[in-house]
């Protein structure tokens, strides 16, 4: 990617863009090329009507930072057509620098993303620098007119996707996270158009080799930042529920090394891999989308060895300095990124809060609360006892609360075992002797997910008093949304992106103030909703989250293509 476009972002247009797009319309009219884009006026009127539309159409600014420097749209969905029409237009200035291309790309992807099979343009014959880089993107031309082409791009090609699920296997919340990945993937129409093969690393790695060593490192590091303290699901548990997600999920068996990762990569012939915990080069052919879960270890350095920081630290910093494309799970850790390690090439796409609703979840299992000897009304807490997620906060809340309802009880679901602090939960349970709570705080441990579920689903309310999340919520929020259980959750700015749900926010770290969260939830009597209303929010939030997954495989795999290009250029040069 060239320096003027490294870092390009686009932004669709809303009624916040409006100052935006009449500035750069004034200055598109003053570009010699104004007499090639006339699709519509480049008027103050036409600027607020295209900013207040709703419909399937797209259309959308180029930034370059905070400046609008281009204008691009996909229009005619909205008029009952199947193939939109594409049109470009940038800052006259900044023509010449490669922004024409990213701009076209970026439509592109968001055509596939919707879709479409092809995508179509009008091109003036006289305008030669436009029909040279329609040409070199693959548009075919037929004439309309003395002066006028049009200009046709097949987009229906059949996608090779690789889902990599080395690292991800290692612990439960991994596989929840990569199912939910391939779910969205799916509730998409672009899925129509790809073959989706699941990468898993259940085969012997080779031993000896360069790669072996790396992986040895790469499993410590994975060892000392992820914590996976619960044993990790056994790979026919996790082959099975890959297979449950869809017939068109084809997994294939590979080696736990990255040597024969790369191998199954290209002799699948792979277009784009993903999410990669760390960047491979998997050849010129396949692109990749990293992918960063969180920055826990610079807003809670007290919770992580020097080491650990360290090595999370050269690890993020080179994903972001080697990967085109990388996926995270909230605003807050793009915004992290930013502050914590500024100036690294990647384009980081946040991916939108999914609540799951998993239609099996709404049917009731009768006996599990008996099972775990559950009698009275209770909260629950469904977190592993990590420092972070800040149970003590919870505990003395609750020895609080029980002065007014005595009967009411705290159940806790989650490994016991912190690998930063061996001494955690012991301390804990001194502590919750101490509050004189013990005979009402049930700790089950790690148990089965449907049972947390189950159990999930007659709770009061779940707390969530976390310190830190790489995603809104964490976990046991985005299940307990899917299935409408009210959620009190703390007000640190991931959470704040928790956009649907019965919430109640409290200061993170104020046990009295989450104390008058769990009173009010005492009086609270919203009936759940019907479940046709919870798969319906599931399936918007499920389609909304894999659209943003296409546009960021999508995108990834145009930047690869134009890498390669720029590569093959340069090679000519004598």
């Amino acid at each position: 990617m060239s320096p003027a476009t490294e870092h390009l972002h686009f932004r669709p247009l809303s009624p916040t863009s409006v100052a935006d797009v009449i500035g750069l319309f004034g200055q598109i009219r003053q570009s010699p090329g104004a007499e090639f884009f006339h699709p519509h006026p480049l008027d103050e009127a036409e600027a607020k009507r295209l900013c207040a539309l709703t419909g399937k159409d797209y259309y959308c600014l180029a930034y370059l930072g905070d400046k609008p420097v281009g204008y691009g749209m996909l229009r005619g969905w909205e008029a009952g057509y199947t193939e939109p029409s594409l049109g470009i237009a940038l800052d006259p200035s900044f023509i010449g620098r490669g922004l024409g291309k990213a701009l076209t790309l970026h439509l592109q992807a968001v055509a596939t993303e919707k879709g479409a099979t092809h995508i179509r343009l009008k091109v003036y014959t006289r305008n030669t620098p436009a029909r040279r880089l329609y040409a070199e993107l693959g548009y075919v031309f037929s004439p309309l007119s003395d002066e006028e082409e049009l200009g046709r791009l097949e987009l229906s090609t059949q996608l090779r996707l690789g889902i990599l699920a080395r690292g991800f296997v290692l612990w439960s919340g991994g596989v929840d996270f990569l199912c939910g990945l391939i779910n969205a993937l799916l509730a998409t129409p672009s899925a129509n158009h790809a073959d989706i093969i699941v990468f898993l690393p259940s085969l012997p790695e080779r031993a000896f080799t360069h790669s072996y060593f790396r992986n040895i490192a790469r499993r410590l590091w994975l060892t000392l930042t992820l914590r996976p303290d619960a044993p990790p699901p056994s790979l026919d548990a996790v082959r099975d529920r890959l297979t449950s997600l869809s017939p068109r999920i084809k997994i294939v068996e590979v080696g736990k090394d990255e040597f024969a990762h790369i191998e199954a990569v290209q002799r699948w012939r792979i277009d784009v891999a993903f999410p990669s915990l760390a960047p491979s080069d998997f050849g010129s052919a396949c692109a990749v989308v990293g992918y960063l879960y969180d920055f826990q270890h610079r807003h809670l350095p007290a919770f992580f060895s020097p080491q650990a920081i360290r090595l999370r630290d050269q690890q993020f910093r080179y994903q972001l300095d080697h990967t085109d494309v990388v996926i995270v799970n909230a605003r807050s850790v793009v915004d992290d990124a930013q502050r914590f390690m500024p100036g690294t090439h990647a384009q980081l796409v946040a991916l939108p809060f999914t609540p799951a609703t998993n239609k099996e979840w709404l049917v009731e299992v009768p006996g599990v609360t008996a099972r775990y000897g559950i009698s009275a009304r209770y909260f629950i807490i469904c977190n592993q006892f990590w420092k972070h997620k800040d149970h003590l906060t919870a505990f003395k809340s609750f020895a609080r609360f029980r002065k007014d309802y005595p009967d009411v009880e705290l159940v806790c679901t989650g490994s016991t075992e912190d690998a930063r602090d061996r001494g955690h939960f012991p301390s804990l349970l001194e502590e919750i002797a101490k509050l004189g709570i013990e005979q009402r705080v049930r700790i089950l441990g790690l148990i089965p997910k449907r049972d947390q579920v189950e159990l999930l689903k007659g709770a009061i309310a779940l707390i969530q008093p976390t310190l830190f999340e790489g995603g809104p919520g964490g976990g046991s929020a985005y299940d307990a949304i899917g299935v409408d259980v009210p959620v009190i959750l703390s007000d640190i700015p991931v959470n704040r992106e928790v956009d649907c749900g019965r919430i109640s926010f409290f200061p993170a770290g104020d046990d009295k103030a989450l104390t008058v969260c769990l009173l009010e939830s005492m009086t609270r009597t919203e009936s759940r909703k019907h479940e046709d209303q919870l798969l319906d929010q599931a399936n918007s939030k499920l389609t909304r989250c894999g659209e943003t997954l296409w546009g960021a495989l999508m995108l990834a795999r145009q930047l690869k293509w134009h890498s390669n290009r720029l590569k093959e250029d340069s090679s000519r040069q004598p």
